[in-house]
């Protein structure tokens, strides 16, 4: 970011639809959801890669990190699933 700014100042500007949060500037293609413009969403530098997602049999759905070497559940971050436990006990849980 160019510039700090306030947490106050920050979520008064998220209510502008085109205000982006990566360059805090007014762009014209802003994802609402995101407050991403396109260049910003674009440019891998500047912003996170998302985890890739995998639905298990049991019907949940998990991140996997493979940095942490574990599967997250996406909606509760306490369902921890190593790789070592998916591997050797859990292999019925695979698609």
């Amino acid at each position: 970011m160019c510039r700090e700014m306030s947490t106050e100042e920050l979520k008064e500007r998220c209510k502008d639809a085109t205000f982006c949060v990566v360059c805090l500037a007014r762009r014209s293609h802003v994802k609402v959801d995101e407050h991403l413009c396109e260049d910003c969403q674009n440019d891998e530098t500047v912003r996170p890669r998302r985890l890739p997602k995998m639905t298990l049999k049991n019907g949940k759905t998990y991140f996997v990190d493979n940095r942490l070497r574990e599967l997250r559940n996406v909606d509760n971050p306490y369902d921890v699933i190593d790789f070592t436990e998916l591997l050797t006990s859990r292999k019925d849980l695979l698609e």
